[in-house]
């Protein structure tokens, strides 16, 4: 998750007066969210739901980030695959985990009011190219900055390229039990 807060500048509009905001992530199942306000990773809890809510405090002009990023986007993708492949025993005890097919980049400047706000995030995980990643609910303004998603292309390769080695390491391992079995009988 090395990708997770990087290039977050601080954005600051106004005073130094910090505002209370209850932020709440919708919408992650099957995913773990990094969500950063100013650059600093916002702990938070589930609810009954699901959902992530957090109560943090913001400066007016607070940067709001809210990254999902897939593992095989790693410079070392195709260890970790294969290594994971081996530990669920070849497949067999996968987890079948809902794995995302999009990675997902959103960012707004936050202008909270005075008094205690809200806001919502609530992650698609589903859409074209060209539609919004995420959206955004508050009852303050805010500027959306970015709202995509990216390496998707990316992602749908090297997916194919992890199954095709995947069934190639059971047809090598099915071949070989069948080579061992008929030597053993032609002994």
């Amino acid at each position: 998750m090395r990708r997770a807060c990087r290039g977050v500048r601080v954005v600051v509009e106004g005073g130094d007066e910090m505002s209370v905001v209850n932020l709440k992530v919708k919408s992650v199942s099957g995913v773990n969210p990094v969500v950063c306000v100013d650059g600093k990773r916002v702990r938070f809890q589930k609810n009954s739901f699901g959902n992530m809510i957090a109560r943090t405090e913001v400066k007016d002009g607070a940067r709001l980030t809210v990254q999902v990023w897939d593992p095989i986007l790693s410079p070392m993708w195709l260890l970790w695959e294969m290594l994971y492949f081996v530990i669920s025993v070849l497949g067999i005890f996968d987890l079948a985990k809902d794995r995302i097919k999009r990675a997902i980049e959103f960012e707004a400047v936050l202008h909270p009011g005075e008094s205690e706000s809200q806001a919502t995030v609530t992650v698609i995980r589903s859409g074209g190219d060209k539609s919004p990643a995420a959206e955004l609910e508050c009852n303050f303004e805010a500027e959306v900055l970015k709202n995509e998603y990216y390496g998707f292309d990316l992602i749908k390769k090297r997916r194919r390229i992890a199954l095709l080695i995947k069934i190639a390491a059971w047809i090598v391992l099915v071949g070989t039990a069948i080579a061992v079995v008929a030597n053993i009988m032609a002994k």
